[in-house]
């Protein structure tokens, strides 16, 4: 709590008060003057109050992503910039890691926004930029049209999209010749990264 909101309210209470008693002393007009400036004071105190204690719950509320935070796929998918909440990069549904926060119009580390090796979320003037955070032999979901991903059983049937298996994952490098399918394969430079995608046909 601030100064501020600790004194506005005292010196509105002891104003008031000074009021209220010029006025049982026969002194009206005074004292009426006195008891507003009083209650003014303290309804000033008491916003500043309330306005504070809703900035820190929106804050609290909030948080905030750093680069190397991970995020769910769920989460993702909600795309609301400035409301996702960080998951533990260990976590199977995390599948996002952020790389790059940019904001108007500037590129995500590979130079490129739109058609990035990243998956990005953007509101116009803030973009995330993500790197995926996947595990090797695991299946996800994957759509055309859409840029995301999900963790899915590699037995399991989509009705949209295509279902990837990860043939390899090779931080701190950005050499694809490191994958079998070279063509297949997605470059972040920032984390350094190779994935190495590869289809599956569910049984």
């Amino acid at each position: 709590m601030s100064i501020g909101q600790i004194v506005l309210p005292a010196v509105g209470a002891v104003v008031l008060v000074a009021g209220l008693v010029l006025r049982s002393r026969s002194q009206a007009k005074p004292g009426t003057i006195v008891a507003i400036a009083g209650v003014l004071i303290l309804a000033l105190g008491l916003l500043a109050s309330i306005s504070r204690t809703s900035t820190s719950e929106a804050t609290h509320h909030d948080p905030e992503l750093a680069v190397g935070n991970c995020v769910t796929a769920k989460d993702y998918r909600a795309a609301q910039i400035g409301k996702i909440p960080p998951a533990s990069c260990a976590d199977h549904a995390a599948v996002y890691e952020l790389a790059a926060s940019v904001t108007n119009g500037a590129t995500c580390p590979d130079g490129k926004l739109k058609d990035a090796a990243y998956f990005v979320l953007t509101d116009g003037k803030h973009s995330l930029c993500f790197a995926p955070n996947v595990q090797v032999g695991d299946c996800y979901s994957m759509q055309a049209d859409v840029n995301q991903i999900t963790p899915v059983d590699c037995a399991a049937k989509t009705d949209n999209g295509v279902t990837v298996q990860i043939g390899g994952r090779f931080d701190g490098t950005t050499d694809t010749s490191k994958c079998a399918m070279p063509a297949g394969a997605t470059v972040t430079p920032q984390p350094a990264r190779v994935v190495c995608w590869q289809p599956v046909t569910p049984s």
